[in-house]
């Protein structure tokens, strides 16, 4: 059985309640998630010794997330991850977007979905449903869109339902953008990851895929097998040894598959992430304000893909949805 609270946690500066929700189960596990980015606050479940323990980062306070750029926990959009010199083209019209990453486009701009309080549709039982109506002409995005974000809680597992629809052709690229540290320990270089992924896409000097899609084997970010990340984090894989920033071209299956294991080898914590994503972007937190101190494990689509045409289409239209799924589980 699950149970729902809430509170007002804070305001914003424009002075709109910033609502966090506790859904708890019998067994002590707990998920915090709040309307202001549609963020996952907190999840705290028990490891394989019942010991409790907190396994996302978050911020204590709501002002931590006002101005957070590693956009820790938040669901991001209209379009996640990189765009080329935020230059787009859909049905022959050129659209110029925000640049705030560098060169680059960077999680839906300055104003992104991250920035956003959702409103609150639904909040009862072991499910919290969140809506946001983004304007056309948003961020300099076409289209109206209507995004519904919907997290359910069963037992030790986390899902999280993404859906999105348009008035006008627009693109569309959601995911959620939660940092993990199953360990408590000031850096993720103790646990081991597995990535099931047989390739990658290589990335230019600013982050961008260059357009190649390039097998793993034999090369540093190949985490078929489960691999220490502070041993990827080193002169001996000279690819990695700054560590990752990349999208994993997840191995194809029907539906949800599993995309990637994440193992704190001395409490046993382990994450599954299951999604039905294309794409998993593993950043493991290089600028991180304490550096390497949390994992992210985007499960989305390929960055730049509306300037990559054989990459996955990005692209919605009107009559159609966008749909994303992502489940995590501790246990």
């Amino acid at each position: 059985m699950v149970t729902i609270e809430q509170h007002v946690w804070g305001m914003t500066p424009e002075g709109e309640a910033i609502i966090l929700y506790t859904m708890r189960n019998d067994k002590g596990a707990e998920v915090k998630l709040s309307n202001f980015g549609a963020a996952i606050v907190s999840v705290t479940m028990p490891d394989r010794e019942g010991r409790m323990a907190d396994v996302v980062l978050g911020y204590k306070h709501p002002e931590g997330y006002f101005f957070d750029g590693a956009a820790s926990g938040k669901s991001v959009g209209r379009c996640a991850n990189r765009i080329a010199s935020g230059r787009m083209t859909i049905e022959g019209k050129e659209y110029s977007l925000e640049v705030n990453n560098g060169p680059n486009h960077l999680h839906g701009g300055i104003q992104g979905f991250d920035s956003k309080v959702w409103q609150v549709q639904e909040a009862g039982r072991n499910t919290l449903v969140l809506t946001l109506h983004s304007a056309d002409g948003e961020e300099n995005y076409p289209g109206n869109l209507e995004v519904v974000a919907t997290y359910t809680v069963v037992e030790e597992t986390l899902h999280l339902r993404l859906e999105a629809y348009a008035d006008a052709a627009t693109i569309v690229n959601l995911t959620n953008h939660a940092y993990w540290n199953l360990s408590g320990k000031p850096t993720i270089d103790s646990m081991t990851l597995e990535v099931r992924a047989s390739a990658y896409t290589p990335v230019d000097a600013t982050n961008i895929p260059d357009g190649r899609i390039l097998p793993v084997e034999g090369t540093d970010f190949d985490l078929r097998k489960a691999a220490l990340l502070g041993e990827r984090n080193s002169s001996a894989h000279p690819d990695t040894a700054a560590g990752l920033d990349h999208n994993y071209v997840l191995d194809s299956e029907p539906g949800d598959k599993i995309a990637a294991i994440l193992l704190d080898p001395e409490s046993r914590h382990r994450l599954i992430v299951a999604t039905d994503a294309p794409g998993l972007q593993v950043y493991t937190g290089e600028y991180l304000p304490q550096a390497r101190q949390g994992i992210a494990l985007e499960a989305q689509g390929f960055p730049n893909a509306v300037n990559t045409p054989h990459f996955p289409s990005v692209i919605l239209r009107p009559g159609q949805s966008a749909m994303r799924s992502i489940t995590w589980t501790v246990r």
